[in-house]
């Protein structure tokens, strides 16, 4: 650079930022791109440098910005890019910016400690479903993130894809633990489409509930990240029918973001009249899986449920990129405060949906999380195996020998709902057609539950992870154990008991049928012992799945 440093660590550290970023949005914003535009760029960098009192060339430093702007290869690269969404539809796109205090300040971070996480949960949408031929929007956010922060501004970019195909908030609010890593700095959470719109009564049922409480425990992370909504939008749902704009679930989510301040990117919000309209790439007289070829970058979706790879994932995409750059504009134009830090930093409100308080522990175990946290020591007469003849590790503790117990401490504590009320554990167990035996599952330590047994024999041929379904009482400190019977219905005799996650309900009482979901653990159980690349080692990507 040609300008001198500021005086003191802390104005020099704030002119790079704001360096920084001037050089961010000249790279991203279209809105740049005209000479007016750099006039007014320019004239934004004069008032910083007063603002600031930071000392230097002003004249040379717009010449550098100049050269960035006109030479930097990564501006051929946006230069070429064309939005498929208007300015105005991505202006209608976002449909909530708030006051985004934690959008800001990770933002303003990222460049700072020259790392940026962002995390994804949701449903098959944001699993990458649709995406036949050309990629999903998670990943098209990524291949952004890399190109302008990544190579821009030298930060370490990484995107976590936490999303997991057939699940709702139910699941993902118990297991966000396995989802989202540690130090996530943006999350973005899409179960538009999966949670139910004609839930009653109003916000405090069992399906908005446990959308309150992700969100709090995200919002509630070490790292204070910023938590974005993604509204999905399925034209073709029939409540009450085709097209309709309210039939989502998006206005009672809207509340919750209101409530909590979080900024909201809707597809409906920017794409319904052009949905209506007909108009290229929008289509939906017909999904494009009925016409390949021809419906190529016309039919927005798909299927009937999730958009396309060429068309509704890139529109999700250009909706979460654009939210990204209003975030960076308003960077530029008012500069990141301590009292932004500090509102970022605020203690949550109560729960909008009165007494609807998240769980301060942990409720989901799989995979290595169920060896390491749920279970106690090495159970003798149990061994942690692999059984999986594929590629797909099928990892679980295993016994063949009547007898012998395997004991979990697990936490059973409800977060919401009264005290007397029992909390659901479910227990991941192998269901096969060869082999298998039972076992007894029961409370010793701390709480108390009816007995059940475990039977893992089934006559149909294949094997897949069940749940076994308990109701125990509360406690932080609830002992139960696995003890393999004597007695089988295996044809063959033998007693075989696999064991390989288990789960704990955050409400008391009665759950609703969202909570009970084998296929989601199975599909975790099986992606989270790989790690192939993609987000964090440790934590769920669907991306890892073979």
């Amino acid at each position: 650079m040609c300008c001198r440093e500021a005086g003191g660590g802390g104005k020099a550290a704030a002119a790079a930022v704001t360096r920084t970023l001037l050089a961010l949005a000249i790279l991203l914003m279209a809105c740049v791109q005209s000479c007016h535009g750099q006039k007014r760029l320019l004239q934004t960098l004069r008032k910083l440098q007063q603002d600031s009192g930071t000392p230097g060339d002003q004249y040379a430093a717009e010449a550098t910005w100049s050269n960035l702007f006109h030479h930097h290869p990564l501006q051929h690269h946006h230069s070429s890019y064309r939005y498929m969404l208007s300015k105005q539809q991505r202006q209608r796109g976002i449909s909530h910016f708030g006051s985004a205090e934690r959008l800001r300040v990770a933002l303003s971070r990222a460049i700072t400690n020259k790392k940026l996480t962002v995390a994804v949960v949701g449903g098959s949408i944001s699993a990458g479903t649709g995406a036949e031929d050309a990629p999903a929007w998670v990943d098209r956010l990524e291949t952004y993130l890399k190109e302008t922060y990544g190579k821009v501004a030298n930060v370490n970019v990484t995107v976590n894809n936490g999303a997991v195909p057939g699940t709702t908030s139910a699941y993902m609010s118990g297991c966000v633990n396995l989802h989202v890593p540690a130090d996530a700095d943006i999350v973005v959470v899409e179960y538009t489409v999966n949670d139910d719109q004609l839930a009653l009564p109003a916000m405090d049922n069992p399906v908005r509930r446990p959308y309150e409480r992700l969100l709090r425990k995200l919002l509630s992370m070490p790292t204070s990240p910023a938590v974005v909504l993604l509204h999905a939008y399925a034209w073709f749902r029939p409540e009450p029918t085709f097209g309709v704009f309210y039939s989502n679930s998006e206005r009672d989510l809207n509340e919750l973001a209101g409530y909590y301040g979080l900024p909201v990117v809707s597809v409906k919000g920017c794409c319904f009249q052009a949905m209506q309209h007909g108009v290229p790439g929008f289509q939906v007289h017909a999904v494009r899986r009925q016409d390949l070829l021809d419906s190529k970058g016309l039919a927005f979706y798909y299927d009937e449920i999730h958009p396309d790879g060429n068309t509704g994932h890139r529109v999700m995409a250009e909706l979460v990129v654009t939210l990204l750059q209003r975030g960076v504009a308003d960077l530029l134009h008012s500069p990141l405060t301590e009292a932004d830090k500090a509102a970022a930093a605020q203690p949550l409100p109560p729960p909008m949906i009165p007494g609807n308080w998240e769980s301060l522990s942990d409720r989901c175990f799989v995979g290595e999380a169920f060896k390491t946290k749920a279970v106690i020591g090495q159970p003798a007469s149990w061994d942690w195996v692999n059984e999986s003849r594929s590629l797909r590790p099928k990892w679980g503790y295993v016994s063949t020998t009547p007898g012998s117990s395997l004991q979990l401490l697990l936490n059973t504590t409800a977060s919401s709902g009264a005290a007397q009320h029992p909390v659901l554990v479910q227990v991941a167990y192998l269901s096969s057609y060869e082999h298998m035996g039972k076992a007894a599952i029961k409370c010793v330590s701390g709480c108390s539950c009816d007995e059940s047994e475990i039977n893992g024999y089934h006559v149909d041929h294949n094997s897949l992870l069940k749940l076994h379904r308990i109701y125990v009482s509360q406690h932080e400190e609830c002992v139960m154990a696995v003890q393999v019977k004597d007695e089988t219905d295996a044809p063959d005799g033998e007693h075989k008991v696999k064991l390989a996650a288990a789960v704990v309900s955050e409400e008391a009482g009665e759950q609703h049928a969202d909570f009970d979901n084998a296929a989601a653990v199975e599909h975790v159980h099986d992606i989270s012992f790989r790690h192939v690349g993609f987000g964090h080692s440790g934590v769920f990507d669907i991306r890892n799945h073979i």
